[in-house]
């Protein structure tokens, strides 16, 4: 690609040394050439940052030393980026030869398009996991309404991704890349995956075939936390008013569907949990929001045509029941964080 434009890839890291040979090795196969890789590391102690260090002179380091999570981390990354471009890129993926050019090309051939996403197919490359993710209007990761956001590799100019605010580094994880794509709406563009853009994610994500949901209360809490700091400081104070005691409802029935299965440390440890934190962030929370809503370029009812606006939790809930809870989660990777 003639004149084409340098693109900072940041990668963040945590215990995932097995990963990042195939990660680092596929970026730098590709047909675009114009990159650098920045390498955030969450504190690991398998020797990642060492194993980079006498393996990819040309990766960037940022070894932060300990776990400040993923937002955290994809910011420190950003700061030491020098691309017009920027590509946060989870570590447990094999990348598709034309990857980074694909989703060059959809940037740059078209002003209103904010973020690019990619099609993630399993590590084996056997099947498609997806080609973005739907959203329903109280925050939650799935619908069946066409992609809202797009996760574990999002392509935004550095322009964009700093005047939209950043990830919010209250979000320690399982939720970030979805309230950046979130505010990317709100100010006015489009979230879009690159056809042509493919690469292969070790991801245990949700699926349309599952039996049972099992996962653990601390994704609980984070995906709850995150879910309602988006819905507190994205949506419109008018908007707000209708939607918060939906979701409030929604929550409720939860809280009493798990009381009945006896499940009482999920409602201490998560949803209360979830609510108290988010009282006690309320003040970082009200200086982003009014960022937000001051800067906005759409109304909600505007913004909620890209989303479901039946609750993901009811439709998970009919389909395969509550979830479970254990120390392992059976759908999330964790090599990030």
């Amino acid at each position: 690609m003639k004149n084409s434009p340098l693109v900072s890839i940041v990668v963040v890291n945590f215990n995932g040394r097995k990963y990042l040979k195939g990660c680092f090795d596929s970026l730098y196969a590709g047909t675009y050439a114009n990159i650098e890789i920045i390498l955030v590391d969450n504190g690991s102690c398998d020797g990642s940052v060492s194993f980079v260090r006498d393996n990819y002179k040309r990766v960037n380091i940022v070894d932060l030393g300990r776990n400040l999570g993923l937002a955290v981390a994809s910011n420190k990354g950003a700061d030491l980026a020098k691309g017009k471009y920027l590509f946060f890129y989870n570590n447990d993926t094999l990348s598709g030869s034309d990857l980074i050019a694909s989703l060059v090309n959809v940037l740059e051939s078209d002003s209103r398009i904010g973020i690019a996403g990619c099609r993630t197919y399993t590590y084996n490359g056997e099947r498609l996991i997806n080609a973005g993710v739907p959203c329903d209007l109280f925050g939650y990761p799935y619908g069946k309404t066409a992609p809202f956001y797009v996760d574990a590799a999002i392509f935004i100019s550095r322009r964009l991704f700093d005047l939209i605010g950043r990830f919010d580094e209250k979000m320690f994880l399982y939720g970030e890349d979805r309230d950046l794509c979130w505010r990317c709406w709100l100010y006015g563009y489009e979230v879009v995956v690159a056809d042509n853009a493919k690469f292969f994610h070790d991801s245990a994500c949700i699926t349309q075939d599952l039996k049972e949901y099992q996962t653990n209360i601390r994704k609980r809490f984070l995906g709850e936390f995150n879910a309602l700091r988006s819905v507190l400081k994205n949506y419109s104070l008018g908007f707000l008013i209708f939607i918060l005691p939906v979701y409030m409802l929604i929550s409720l029935a939860e809280i009493i569907a798990f009381l009945a299965r006896g499940d009482t440390s999920v409602i201490k440890n998560a949803y209360l949990r979830s609510y108290s934190e988010n009282l006690r962030d309320f003040k970082s929370l009200f200086v982003l929001r009014k960022m937000v809503q001051s800067q906005r370029k759409i109304s909600d009812f505007a913004l909620i045509r890209h989303m479901d606006i039946i609750s993901g939790k009811l439709r998970l809930l009919f389909a395969i029941g509550l979830p479970r809870f254990g120390d392992k989660n059976k759908y999330v990777s964790s090599s990030a964080v």
